[in-house]
Order: C-alpha cells, then structure tokens, then sequence
C-alpha cells in the first residue's frame, strides 16, 4: 500500500515501474462484450435504368467498440471502452482511429472514483477520452514494366506460408531496416506516406497522470535510376518537434542471378552501413553475404 501526501491510498505492486511491469491482480468473472459494423451507401446512376443502376459505395470499412464487466470486481467492475474505425477514401487514402474512453468519473486530483461518469447532474457522458489515435496513409506507384512478371511475384507470395503475428512483425522490421534487398525493379517507382497522431496520459512517478500529443509524418519511396540501379529513401519526421528522426536511404544494383544492396542510416539514435551480396533465388538465401558497421550516439 502507498499514502500520498493528499491522504490517498493505492495498492502497488514490487514490480511496479519495471521493464514488463506488473502483475494484474484479482479475479475476472464476467462478460466481454463488443459491436462491429459497416456503412455503405447505395447510389443510382442517372444514365442507366438497369439492376446495375444501382451501386454500393462504402462509407466506412469498419467502426464499433469493446469492453468487459467483471462481476467479481468490489467495485469498478467495467473496464475502460475501447472504440474505433476505419475507413478508404477514393480507394487510396487509407483511415484508422481509436479512443480509449474511461467510465468513471475523476476526483479533484484525477483520480478514478467508483461513481459512473453519467451519473449525477452534469448530463450525460460516456466517459473520459484517456488515449486515442488516428493514422492517415496513402501509397502511389507506378505500372509494372512487365505485367506477366508481377502477376508470378504476386502468386508467389499468395503461397507462401502463413505466418504469427510476431513473424510478421520481425519481417516487416528487417524489411524497413533493409529496404534495399527488397527492391522491386519491375516497378520502376513508388511512393509512401502517413501521417499519425497519439493522445495519451501518461502515470508519472507521483501517480498522477500527464496528458501528451505526439506527431509524426513518414515518407518513403524509390524509383529507379537506370534498368539495373534503384535508389530509395525512407523518413520519418516528428512534426511536434519539427525535427527528422531518422533518415534510411538504399541503393540496389541487379546483378542477374544475384542482387547487391546498400543501405545507410545517417541519421537517428543508430546509425549503421550494411552491403549485401545475395541470390535472387528464395532458397538460396542463405548464400548471402553481408558486411555491415553500426554506430551509436551516446
């Protein structure tokens, strides 16, 4: 138990404030709950009189919300309502967001109380918005050089082996930490953006809360520079503080049977230098040879 100087009490645990954190404590016996939907909108055409007259146009992908009540709790028994939804502009602009809203009223301090934000006289509320999120991405690219050659690329990832959830995301990194070996000289450009924004509170050591917005804008793209060359660029800029982060730029050169790659990180808290020689053959790619220099700011 911990007493602040305000007379509060709070239950803490010794792992408290470490690398994985606590262990949640009490009993779960309740109910999740959630909903999902879909919004489309049905528009006629003016020239055409038909059954094909009348097309489906989505409006939103996906939005809805989710939760749980534990039944065994002493109080407090809902958990904070996650919501949120996503949808496709012009089927280019890619849209997600999040809320997390919590349930329960705040004391002077903004401390959670047992009391129900819609309770009382002040109206009704669903609750607080304690963290959110909202992305914005788009991509554009160029036409295959050759159209038979990306539809054997597109089939041989459609048989590749499912992969975790944590494989996918060990992939992607190596992928973004090496863009190089992955170029695709068969579309001689593309391009790449988002944007994102996250809300949060964030526990400070005296056990209250701090409320933080952060920005953040990523460009990458490549193009390339003769048949046999492909030069791209990958950034990340951190709009709060208008500053650029980090900064990976590649080079790719075909080599037929093999591919050389480079790939420098000139800017961020790691920088690094790695050159690699591989076999464009899946099977053999552990054939490869890599030379590679990391450096770390101190």
């Amino acid at each position: 138990m911990r007493t602040d100087s305000t007379g509060y009490t709070q239950r803490v645990s010794h792992y408290d404030g470490t690398t994985y954190g606590p262990f949640s404590e009490g009993r779960f016996g309740g109910i999740n709950f959630g909903l999902d939907n879909h919004l489309e909108l049905k528009v006629r055409s003016k020239k055409d009189t038909g059954d094909a007259a009348i097309k489906k146009v989505t409006l939103i992908d996906g939005f809805g919300f989710t939760g749980s009540y534990n039944y065994l709790a002493d109080s407090m028994k809902l958990s904070p309502i996650s919501i949120y939804f996503r949808s496709t502009l012009f089927q280019k602009i890619n849209i997600t967001g999040g809320a997390s809203l919590d349930p329960y009223k705040i004391d002077s301090f903004g401390r959670d109380t047992k009391y129900y934000s819609w309770q009382g006289s002040n109206g009704f509320k669903l609750g607080r918005i304690t963290s959110g999120n909202l992305a914005i991405s788009t991509s554009f690219k160029s036409k295959p050089i050759d159209d038979k050659l990306a539809k054997e690329q597109q089939n041989a990832n459609n048989t590749q082996i499912p992969m975790t959830p944590e494989e996918q995301q060990a992939q992607m990194g190596y992928v973004n930490s090496h863009p190089a070996e992955f170029a695709n000289f068969n579309v001689p450009w593309s391009i790449n953006i988002s944007f994102s924004l996250n809300y949060s509170k964030v526990a400070q050591p005296n056990y209250t809360f701090l409320s933080t917005l952060t920005e953040s804008l990523n460009w990458s793209g490549d193009f390339n520079l003769t048949p046999k060359w492909k030069v791209g660029m990958n950034t990340y800029y951190d709009v709060k503080y208008e500053k650029i982060e980090s900064l990976n730029m590649s080079i790719s050169r075909d080599l037929h049977c093999w591919q050389m790659s480079i790939n420098v990180t000139p800017v961020g808290i790691n920088h690094s230098f790695n050159i690699t020689i591989s076999p464009k053959a899946g099977i053999l790619q552990d054939l490869k040879i890599t030379r590679a220099k990391y450096f770390y700011d101190q």
